[in-house]
């Protein structure tokens, strides 16, 4: 898939965050590329680039005062080659791994942790 095809899936996950939580966005960028970077692997504690689908990169909301004025915009970053890697892997729908990589990282935007989104993801599973 080209990258300009891919962008399109991922405007669409985007697309689809219900507005109650869009709305509460502010200075925030979403990218897509096609690895995570060695330094990236390397702060999040992973050595194969397939294992990162996403990667959000920034201040947190509730971590925001009144400090945080005129900053860069928190980044969220989608990893193309990882997600098309991971979607051939277990079959499962593109549409379905790009929403769920988007609202992951979207929820470290708002605070969320690690372990946090480990509970949110098994739920998630038990839903499906």
């Amino acid at each position: 898939m080209t990258a300009a095809e891919f962008e399109k899936h991922v405007a669409r996950a985007i697309s689809a965050i219900p507005p109650q939580f869009m709305e509460r966005v502010d200075n925030l960028s979403f990218q897509v590329h096609p690895w995570a970077d060695e330094e990236t692997l390397q702060c999040v504690g992973l050595t194969d680039p397939r294992d990162l689908l996403g990667y959000y990169m920034g201040w947190p909301l509730p971590e925001r005062t009144h400090e945080y004025g005129s900053c860069s915009p928190d980044v969220i970053i989608i990893y193309q080659d990882a997600v098309e890697s991971y979607i051939e892997e277990t079959g499962q729908p593109l549409e379905k791994v790009l929403l769920e990589t988007v609202m992951h990282e979207l929820a470290h935007y708002f605070g969320f942790t690690e372990d946090e989104m480990d509970i949110v993801e098994r739920l998630w599973e038990q839903q499906s």
